[in-house]
Order: C-alpha cells, then structure tokens, then sequence
C-alpha cells in the first residue's frame, strides 16, 4: 500500500457514517491509521453477531406464536397437511441454495478485504445467477410432482400445499444469495431486518388468511396450502426489503469506487469459470453439511421407534415416546441452537477477512472471539434448559413427561453451538471439508450410541446419544482448527470463567424455583409453572449478566459495542463508580 494511501473500505467507512453502517469502524479524524480500524473490526463482529441474534430472537417467537394458533385453527389433521410439505421444501431449498450464500460471503469477505470490489461483485453476480437457475428448476420440479411428493409423504390431499410453496424456492435463494453478499461486507443489519420481515409478513399471511378460508367455509386442505403459501409471500417481502438496501448500497459504492478507482486497477478480472470453480469447490461440502444435519434427528426418526418395540414397548407407547423425544427435547434444542448459530454467521466473513489481510495471530483472535461469545451464550442456555426442564415441559406440553430428554437436550445446547460457530471459523478458513467429516462421523456415532442406549435408558438414551454426537464434531472442528491456526488456548480453560459465572447463575436460579414452589399459588398447573420459568428465566439473566460484569468476562470496551444500549449502559456504570 502505498504511503498515506487509506484503504476503499476505511473511506468507505467516513462516506457511509450517517447511514450507520457496521462493515467497518468509523472514526472523526481523518488523521487515524488504517491500522485503528482494523484493530476495531473485532467490534464489527461483535454488533454483527448481536443484530443477527436479537433478530432469530424475534424471528423465532412471531414462529411460535403463529404455530400455536395455527394449530387452534386448523387442527390436527390441518397441521398435518401442513407439516408434509415442509420437508420436501426444506430439502430442496437446501438442494437448490446448494451452499452458495455462504461461499458468497467468505469469497466477498476476502476480495473486499483486499479491496477488489470489483471480483468480489462478479462473484456475487455469478452465485446470483446460479441460485436464480437452480431456484427455477426447484420450483418446477416442486410443482409438477407434487402429488407424486404427497404421496409419498403419507396423505394426496398435500399436494395443494406442496403446490402453494413452490414459488418460495425461487425467492428464497435469491433472498439468500443478497444476504451472503451483506454478510461478506460483515453488514448484518440487511440480513437481520429482511429476516425480521419476512417472518412478520408470514405470520399475517397464515393467520389472516387461514381465518379468511375458514370463514368462507374452506376445508382443512386449503387452509393447510395457505399457511404454505406464507413462505412465499414472507419471501417476497424479505426480498424487496434486502433489495431496496442493496440498490442505496451499490449506488454510493460505485461513487467511492468511482473516486478511488486505482485501488481496484491493481486486480484483473477473474475469468468466469474460475469464479465457477471457486464457488462449487467450497458450496457443494457446506450444502451436503447442511443435508446432514437433519440426519441427527431423521436417525431417531429410523432407529427409536424400532429399537423400543424390539424391547417390548407397544406401537402407541413407542410412537408415543419418539414424539416426546422429537415435539419436545429437539424443538427446545433447536431454538438456543439457532440464536447461538447467529454468531457464526457473523464470524465466517471476519474470519475470512483476516485471512485475506492479516496475520494468523489476528485470524487466532477472531476465531478465539467468536468460540468466547459462544460459551458465553451457550453455556447459561444450557444449563438454564437443564434447570427449568420441569416447569418448562409442563407450561409448554401440559405435562412433565419429556423431562429427562429436555434435561440432555441441554448438554447438546452447548456441544452443537460449539459445533455450529468452530465449523463456520474453518469454513472461513477455506477448510470446507472438516466440518463435513465431523459430522459424518458424528452421525455414525449416533446411530451406534442410539443402538447402545435406546434399549436402556428408552429416550434419554437416545438424547444423551445426540449429545455425545454433537461434542465429537465440535470437539473434531476444534482440535481441526488449532492445527490450521495453531491455536495456543484450551477449551477447558477458555470455558473457565464462563462457568463459574454460570454456576452462580445456577444457584441464584435454584434458590428462585425453591422459593417458588414455597409460595403455592392457588393457578392452574401450567401457569403456576409459566411463572416458575418466567421468575427462573429472570432471575438468571439479572445474576449471570452482574457475573459477567463482576468477573472481568464484558470489559468496558465490549459493553460500548452492544447495540443501542452499550453507552448509556457504560455511562450508568461509570456513575456508580463499576467501573473507573
């Protein structure tokens, strides 16, 4: 680089302050070093990683309250039809996305971190096109043999809602692809509010238009094909949303690309079947990683049922375990998994950025970074889980049944987060291949785990096995990315502090359900638990987050990056002397 020459994304940075982007630090004198921003990038990931989930947050309850009076509406049989068409969807979104949204935000990481905007566009362009080819064929195909795909899944009459979520798989891809692109400039904001209103609009379009065709005297199949056509819609505004953020964003880039031009002559275009090969060399392992995990709980689905039927267990008691084990301790595993999963999709892209730029000790502090915000997430949700498993099942599913399984569900909160964020940092890395192994190998180790311990221990056994499953890839990843980085930190001891700020968390909550179930409220059995997880739930927050503060675990520093609150927060604490 050339003498007092700054870098496109540091000026990037000054044109782009009211607009409150968060690629990139943002300073007022035009003095500083380049040097300063990059140190401050880790903040970048910081508020990426927070946005993105506060946003799953809202996401996942506007899904869960949309669920719950769907299944009021439509019943059981409704939701049934419902449910049929969401795994023949799901599976060809994932065949049709086929990885590409996450190739596009390491590849745009890494060339805007080298200042190629110029590359970093056309591969974005080029993944655009293939995902909009793919997407087509999807559709089509989702179309024309739906009543083939509905009878295979049980029930002909799906069709129609097989038929009413085809033109999703044409607009989720697409929506994806722009996603990838905002995420490899580590702006997490576009993602977060097209996520936000995607779910916001689906939700209205269930529930409005599931009581519009019920009113007007439709039957359950129509019902279930307009819950369907949700995603649709939802995907349409998502769409429009992370387009119109898209077009300001282009346009003030080509002004900056326009004025300081020189930076992107110094790169030649790459040739298209280059950008080809790049991109299907690194999206088909992430793809076949994302088909293997829903092996985790379809090998359940194959093994739990059978396993407890040769021990004798009857076919509606077996049925009846395997839907505990799966309506109850894997949907509870899913929503912490999910929040937590937020962190890697903002780590992949600052991980590949200082790839590209820095040195291996930045790489290390990134990847370190994102594995503390990980236990420090992870590690209170599972032990909470583990905790309120009682008062939670009862509030949640009327009874106490699932409490065993729930209780390991809460050790797999922790392993598969570890998962999820150490595979996203070797994704990040270009190490595309080990999360897959992992996780191929985690998937034997389940079915063997499940054979070993179903017949014992019935559902616990084969939620313990999930767990085990999950701490081997993620301990497999881990192991993996301190020989590529060569890490100089212990999990254990990375772990340390984190959980002894639980353990006190864990005991605040322990003394709040005694005194809890001390008080005898004369309310209903699942209220009187809703108020048992609610006071637990708050109690928790209030004595894990005065631990972090008291322990050293969010530095000063770290609470200014917290969104909206971090300086008022700061300055609260600066007043009652916490902190000097």
């Amino acid at each position: 680089m050339m003498a007092g020459q700054r870098p496109l994304s540091f000026l990037l940075a000054r044109h782009f302050r009211s607009y409150n982007l968060l690629f990139v630090p943002v300073y007022s004198s035009i003095d500083m070093r380049w040097e300063r921003a990059r140190v401050s990038s880790s903040r970048t990931f910081v508020r990426g990683a927070l946005i993105l989930t506060v946003a799953a947050m809202v996401s996942k309850l506007l899904g869960s309250v949309y669920t719950i009076v769907l299944q009021n509406l439509i019943g059981d049989r409704g939701m049934g039809l419902y449910q049929m068409a969401y795994p023949v969807y799901a599976t060809l979104l994932v065949i049709s996305t086929a990885g590409f949204p996450v190739a596009i935000s390491k590849y745009v990481s890494e060339y805007t971190a080298i200042h190629d905007l110029h590359n970093a566009h056309r591969i974005f362009r080029a993944a655009l096109l293939l995902l909009t080819a793919l997407g087509l064929v999807a559709m089509i195909a989702m179309y024309v043999l739906s009543g083939s795909f509905a009878v295979l899944a049980g029930d002909s009459r799906a069709a129609l809602s097989l038929q009413a979520v085809a033109p999703a798989l044409l607009i989720v891809p697409i929506l994806s692809s722009v996603r990838g692109y905002f995420q490899g400039w580590q702006w997490m904001r576009p993602t977060a509010v097209s996520q936000v209103t995607e779910q916001l609009v689906r939700v209205v379009t269930i529930m409005a238009g599931v009581w519009l065709v019920l009113s007007l005297g439709g039957r359950e199949r129509a019902a279930a094909a307009i819950a369907s056509f949700g995603a649709v819609t939802g995907g349409i505004a998502g769409l429009a949303v992370i387009l119109y953020q898209l077009r300001r964003f282009r346009s003030r880039l080509r002004h900056e690309g326009a004025v300081h031009g020189r930076l992107a002559k110094r790169y030649k275009p790459l040739p298209w079947r280059v950008i080809l090969r790049k991109l299907i060399y690194y999206s088909i392992p992430v793809s076949l990683g994302a088909l293997i995990i829903p092996l985790f709980s379809n090998v359940d689905a194959f093994t739990v049922t059978n396993l407890l039927k040769a021990q004798g267990v009857s076919q509606n008691t077996a049925t009846h375990l395997y839907g505990l084990l799966s309506g109850r301790a894997f949907k509870l595993l899913m929503l912490p998994a999910t929040l937590v999963s937020s962190i890697g999709i903002a780590l992949l892209p600052a991980v590949s950025d200082a790839y590209a730029r820095s040195g291996e000790k930045t790489v290390a502090e990134r990847i370190r970074l994102g594995m503390r915000y990980t236990l420090l997430l992870a590690m209170p949700a599972a032990v909470g889980l583990t905790m309120l498993a009682r008062p939670i099942d009862v509030a949640l599913f009327r009874d106490g049944q699932g409490v065993e399984a729930i209780m390991w569900m809460g050790a797999a909160v922790l392993f598969s987060s570890i998962q999820i964020n150490s595979a996203a940092s070797l994704q990040g890395l270009g190490s595309v291949y080990t999360p897959l192994v992992s996780l191929i190998v985690g998937t034997v180790l389940k079915v063997a785990l499940n054979l070993l311990l179903v017949p014992r221990f019935q559902i616990a056994g084969a939620a313990a096995a999930t767990a085990m499953s999950y701490a081997f890839a993620g301990g497999w990843n881990w192991f993996a990315l301190k020989r590529v980085v060569r890490l100089r930190v212990s999990l254990f001891r990375h772990g340390m502090r984190s959980a002894l700020a639980v353990l006190v968390m864990g005991a605040f909550v322990f003394a709040a359900e005694r005194q809890w179930e001390r008080l005898q409220i004369a309310v209903p059995v699942r209220l009187n638990a809703a108020g048992e997880v609610a006071v637990g739930v708050l109690v928790g927050v209030f004595a894990y987050a005065l631990m972090l503060l008291i322990s050293g675990l969010l530095t000063e520093r770290e609470v200014v990056t917290l969104p909206k609150i971090g300086v008022p927060l700061v300055r609260v604490l600066r007043k009652i002397h916490f902190y000097s």
